[in-house]
């Protein structure tokens, strides 16, 4: 990710309560008791300065409403059901890191970081914007660790639903067009605040690729086909007895942080670094044969 992104702080879990999977918000509950404290203290007044009072209060907490809605709806990329105009990723990964599939960063690199997430997870859109920024323009980017997406769809299993599953395909299919980093900026962008399937219609993940720059001859067969489907629910199944959260972090196979929390870009860079100081495991050396000499030839008497 490139180094514009705003670095913002945020923790969210492994195992994560059903208010952070389901993408609610706190501003709106703050919101309700100062209103209803500001009904409160209004009631305490009489006649129509008691009125007017509770009526500036009531115009002040609605101004504070709307204006924290507005800057939700901008941080989240696309507000509520997610299923209105297609809007450009404000964050976008770094195009001079080298990429291969779904990884990102040198193929070689001493380090591999897995990144288990869900497309229409909220917490790890957040992620992606604040601690996979740091991760990529620290380690990606300097060839020192290699970062690899996998789909986990937690969201789908929750609900019993699919859409995690088409817009996971959706990046597949963009991978196929080596494409996957572009199309993971735009999916993320698109998501909905309130996780709901409708973000990632088959409409609406086609319009996505769309404007995202992808082959459209190639995208949309393997789209509407869900030509990588049944590879990518069977990843997820496999790993769903561990990980039923997401975003989840390992570094080197090791799972990052503590269960009920996103691991912070501390963790995960003390993570990194320990691995790169580890020394190289020592190839053990393969037993040479020595020939053994045959009998020596005895002459036959005359």
């Amino acid at each position: 990710m490139s180094a514009k992104r705003a670095k913002k702080s945020g923790s969210a879990g492994n195992r994560q309560t059903d208010s952070r999977r389901h993408g609610s918000r706190p501003t709106g509950r703050r919101d309700e008791r100062t209103l209803a404290r500001a009904g409160t203290r209004a009631s305490g007044g009489s006649g129509a300065g008691a009125i007017l009072g509770w009526s500036a209060i009531f115009l002040v907490v609605a101004a504070v409403v709307v204006g924290a809605a507005i800057i939700i709806s901008q941080n989240s990329g696309s507000s509520g059901s997610g299923s209105g105009t297609v809007t450009a990723p404000v964050v976008v990964t770094p195009s001079n890191i080298a990429s291969e599939g779904r990884t990102l960063g040198n193929a070689d690199a001493k380090v591999t970081v897995d990144f288990y997430g869900d497309f229409r997870c909220t917490a790890c859109h957040e992620f992606t914007l604040t601690t996979e920024v740091n991760l990529v323009n620290d380690y990606m980017a300097t060839g020192k660790a290699k970062l690899v997406w996998n789909d986990r769809l937690v969201i789908d299993d929750i609900r019993q639903e699919t859409a995690s599953l088409a817009a996971a395909n959706a990046a597949f299919c963009a991978a196929d067009q080596g494409k996957f980093w572009t199309m993971h900026d735009w999916l993320f962008a698109n998501q909905a605040s309130d996780e709901s399937a409708s973000a990632f219609s088959a409409s609406r993940l086609s319009e996505i690729g769309k404007q995202a720059g992808l082959d459209m001859t190639t995208y949309l067969p393997c789209l509407n086909s869900g030509t990588h489907d049944a590879t990518i629910s069977a990843a997820s199944t496999a790993v769903s007895k561990t990980i039923t959260g997401t975003p989840a972090i390992y570094v080197d196979g090791k799972f990052v942080g503590q269960v009920g929390s996103i691991p912070s870009y501390d963790e995960i860079k003390a993570a990194i670094d320990a691995a790169l100081a580890a020394p190289a495991p020592t190839a053990t050396p393969v037993p040479t044969s020595t020939p053994v000499p045959g009998p020596t030839p005895v002459a036959s008497p005359s």
